[in-house]
């Protein structure tokens, strides 16, 4: 594969808003990351076809290349088919796993722009989300389609309700502050491990002002810390106007372990209370039995007063 011409540099001016979806629409899934299991995509593929018109590649879709859903120009081609489809409004991830970071380097960024269509996903989604914010386009850090039959159906219809509706809105609620204050920015973040492998990266978002959203899956505490660290010595928190702490799924020392550890929440609390910005926990989203959607890269307001998070515009036009 040939590498593409350098990113340009972060900007947020003006923000892509793709078109708004209405029932009916057609929608693709690509598998960039891991294999999708095929029983469990299928059942979030008949969730989605209540609502929309789903199209998939089988082939494409349950192809499996060790721990990648086939090799790096397969998952590319794929991809790039569906940002281009002219037909379709929006992008589901099949799952997570592992593997866009491979891809990022090789992902052309006007073909995210040309033709500009809704982007749903989060885990290992957090790569292409933080590329598209880079290149101006909004997108949704929302559930994959392997989670989505495990949701409960508020999470289904506020990730429809963001699709479909470009208005302000009621994000997240009942979060717990830590530290106070009242601050609106854009909203960027997603996966602990994902994002803190952009730093250094052309690949980045701007992080000015903004309000960063984190959550992981079974990363052990002190990893928990180390990533932590590694986005304070890289000057994320010095950049960002709020953080906004998600669910930390199974991230715990093992059984039998002889490390004595704090828990993640102590760690994430000791090492972020200390930051002068405002500072929030009980995000429900990540990878446990709730993910609400988030609009990702669009303008927020975080209020510890009120404990919320509202959208100030849509993820979609």
């Amino acid at each position: 594969m040939v590498a593409p011409p350098p990113m340009p540099s972060p900007s947020r001016s003006p923000l892509i808003r793709p078109p708004r979806l209405a029932p009916g629409d057609v929608v693709r899934l690509v598998a960039p990351s891991g294999p999708a299991p095929r029983e469990e995509v299928e059942a979030g593929a008949r969730l989605l076809a209540q609502r929309y018109r789903v199209r998939y590649e089988p082939e494409a879709l349950f192809r499996q290349d060790g721990f990648l859903a086939g090799p790096d120009e397969h998952r590319l081609r794929e991809l790039d088919a569906a940002l281009a489809d002219p037909d379709s409004k929006a992008i589901f991830l099949a799952r997570g796993g592992y593997g866009l970071l491979r891809l990022l380097p090789y992902l052309v960024h006007q073909r995210l722009t040309a033709r500009p269509k809704a982007i749903v996903g989060f885990s290992d989604a957090t790569a292409l989300l933080g590329l598209a914010a880079r290149a101006g386009l909004a997108s949704i850090h929302g559930p994959l389609v392997t989670q989505l039959p495990r949701l409960p159906a508020a999470d289904r219809e506020a990730l429809f309700g963001l699709l479909e509706n470009p208005g302000q809105g009621l994000l997240l609620s009942e979060l717990e502050s830590i530290i106070p204050g009242r601050v609106q920015g854009p909203l960027i973040g997603g996966n602990l491990e994902v994002f803190s492998r952009l730093i250094g990266t052309p690949y980045l978002p701007d992080l000015s002002g903004a309000v960063l959203f984190l959550e992981d899956v079974g990363e052990r505490p002190y990893r928990i810390d180390r990533l932590i660290t590694h986005l304070d010595l890289a000057g994320v928190f010095d950049a960002v106007s709020a953080v906004i702490i998600g669910e930390f799924k199974d991230c715990k020392e093992p059984a039998g372990s002889k490390l004595t550890s704090p828990t993640v929440e102590q760690v994430l609390e000791e090492r972020l209370g200390r930051l002068p910005i405002p500072l929030v926990r009980g995000g429900k989203f990540g990878h446990g039995d709730v993910n609400a959607p988030l609009p990702y890269g669009t303008l927020v307001e975080l209020d510890t007063r009120h404990e919320t998070l509202v959208a100030l515009e849509g993820a979609v036009s």
